[in-house]
């Protein structure tokens, strides 16, 4: 029994260390991480999935890369149709979308430029992300750190 706590105590312990890792480490590195929640980039980006952005001089964003950026207080992921230095703005359109964006995105909205995406993972970051995600890893943490200690006194 002693050796079950511990072992169950560990695993939570270390699955709450990379999950914290997963979720700050980017950050480190000077990106950001989202969870797409619209189908307008579909099938490339499915709704759910964690993309990973890293800021780019906006004047050096090429057409064809998908960009995350601000606008109206939501992040919008979209593809770049052409990027209009001269008004430092880019025009962007969703994959799945059959028009361009109605408003130019300006050079101050952008966020960057998408370096890396997993479907289904944006889900469940989002959920960690949250108040109620974040009490949960830590009731996990503590939950492992308990179970270590039985299993240490279980043991003697």
């Amino acid at each position: 029994m002693a050796k079950l706590c511990k072992g169950i105590g560990t695993l939570l312990l270390a699955l709450v260390i990379v999950v914290g890792l997963l979720m700050f480490l980017p950050s480190l590195f000077g990106k950001e991480l989202f969870n797409v929640v619209s189908g307008s980039m579909e099938p490339e980006i499915p709704v759910g999935s964690l993309i990973m952005v890293q800021y780019e001089e906006p004047e050096t964003i090429q057409e064809g890369e998908v960009i995350a950026f601000e606008h109206r207080g939501s992040i919008v992921t979209h593809r770049v149709v052409q990027n209009d230095i001269p008004k430092a703005s880019l025009i962007t359109k969703g994959d799945a979308n059959t028009q361009e964006d109605f408003e130019p995105v300006s050079y101050g909205q952008v966020i960057g430029v998408v370096q890396f995406h997993a479907p289904a993972l944006g889900a469940i970051f989002g959920a960690l992300s949250m108040i109620n995600g974040k009490i949960f890893l830590i009731a996990l943490a503590v939950v492992g750190a308990l179970l270590n200690v039985l299993g240490q006194k279980l043991q003697h």
